[in-house]
C-alpha cells in the first residue's frame, strides 16, 4: 500500500534504531555535551552504552535542542506529507522550532507535541506507524494521535538521588536528607508534558508497592495492551519490576528499550520508566 504520509521524530522517543529503519521513520537527533565533546543522540545501541560508561565514570551530560536547519534537512530527505512527533513542549523548545520551520516548508508538515518524553513519545510514534499502515490520511492520523497522546501514562522511579544532585537538580541538603531516609521518588508527566514528583517513598520496596498500585488504578484494558519499559542502564531491576506489574495488573505483554542520552542526560543512570494506556491525563 502506498503511504499517505511519512513519519519523522526526534531522539526523545527511545525506540530501537532498527525499529525506525524497518518502519521508514526518519530521525532528528538531539545533541548533547558530555565532558568537553558534543555528540548526537543517534539512537545507536553501542553509542548509548558508551554514554553510560562515560556518565558512570564522572562525565556528566547536558542536552541542547535541534534548530530549524536540523529538522529541515531531515524533512527534505523524506517524502510528503509529513507527520513529525517531538519531545514535550513542557520539557524542551523543540516543538516551537518545528512549528516555525513547518510554516516555512514547501512540503506539508504537521507537528505533534507529544506532551510526553522517553518511550512514551515512542508509543505515539508506534501508533502513527499503525495508522499509516492502515491507510489513514495525514489529517486523520494527526487528529487521532492528538487525542491518543493524553491516554499515554508515565511513571518513573529511581533508587538513587545521586545523579539528580550531581546534575544540579537537587540541593546538597535535600540529597543528604533523601539519602539518609532512603527516598525513592515516583515521578509522573502531567497533561502539559511537564515532569513532576508525585510521591517520595521511604525505601525501594514501598516505592515499588506504590508504583504497582498507581498503575493498577490508572491502566485501561491492560489485558489487551502492552506495558512499555525504558531503563537507564538498569535492565535487570527494570525488567523485574515490569514483570511484577505485568502479573499483578494483567498487561498482555511487555516491551523494553534502553533509554538514550536525550532523556538520561537529565536523570543519570538507574532510572526506570513505565508507559501504558490509561486514564486521560487531562482529567484530575
Amino acid at each position: 500500500m502506498e503511504k499517505k504520509f511519512y513519519i519523522t521524530c526526534d531522539s526523545s522517543c527511545d525506540l530501537p534504531l532498527d525499529y525506525l529503519k524497518r518502519n521508514d521513520i526518519k530521525l532528528v537527533p538531539i545533541k548533547y555535551i558530555q565532558g568537553d565533546k558534543e555528540y548526537e543522540d543517534d539512537m545507536d545501541f553501542d553509542n548509548k552504552t558508551s554514554f553510560y560508561k562515560r556518565f558512570r565514570s564522572g562525565q556528566l551530560s547536558k542536552t541542547g535542542s535541534y534548530n530549524g536547519d536540523d529538522v529541515e534537512k531531515v524533512w527534505n530527505s523524506t517524502g510528503e506529507p509529513i507527520l513529525h512527533i517531538c519531545l514535550s513542549s513542557g520539557l524542551s523548545n523543540c516543538y516551537e522550532h518545528c512549528i516555525i520551520k513547518a510554516k516555512e516548508m514547501k512540503k506539508e508538515v504537521k507537528v505533534i507535541d507529544s506532551v510526553m518524553a522517553c518511550l512514551g513519545t515512542g508509543v505515539m510514534v508506534m501508533e502513527a506507524v499503525k495508522l499509516r499502515d492502515q491507510g489513514l490520511s495525514l489529517d486523520e492520523a494527526y487528529e487521532k494521535i492528538n487525542e491518543f497522546k493524553y491516554m499515554v501514562n508515565a511513571e518513573y522511579t529511581t533508587h538513587t538521588l545521586e545523579y539528580f544532585y550531581k546534575g544540579g537538580r537537587l540541593s546538597k541538603s535535600k540529597y543528604i536528607f533523601g539519602k539518609l531516609l532512603h527516598i525513592n521518588p515516583i515521578l509522573k508527566v502531567d497533561y502539559e508534558g511537564k515532569l513532576y514528583i508525585d510521591k517520595k517513598c521511604h525505601g525501594t520496596k514501598k516505592c515499588e508497592n506504590e508504583f504497582v498500585e498507581d498503575i493498577k488504578a490508572k491502566a485501561i484494558d491492560p489485558e489487551n495492551n502492552t506495558l512499555y519499559i525504558c531503563h537507564a542502564d538498569c535492565l535487570e531491576s527494570a525488567k523485574a519490576l515490569g514483570e511484577r506489574i505485568q502479573k499483578e495488573v494483567g498487561f498482555k505483554d511487555i516491551y523494553i528499550t534502553l533509554m538514550g542520552p536525550t532523556i538520561a542526560s537529565h536523570t543519570g543512570p538507574d532510572l526506570r520508566a513505565y508507559f501504558f494506556y490509561g486514564k486521560d491525563r487531562r482529567e484530575k
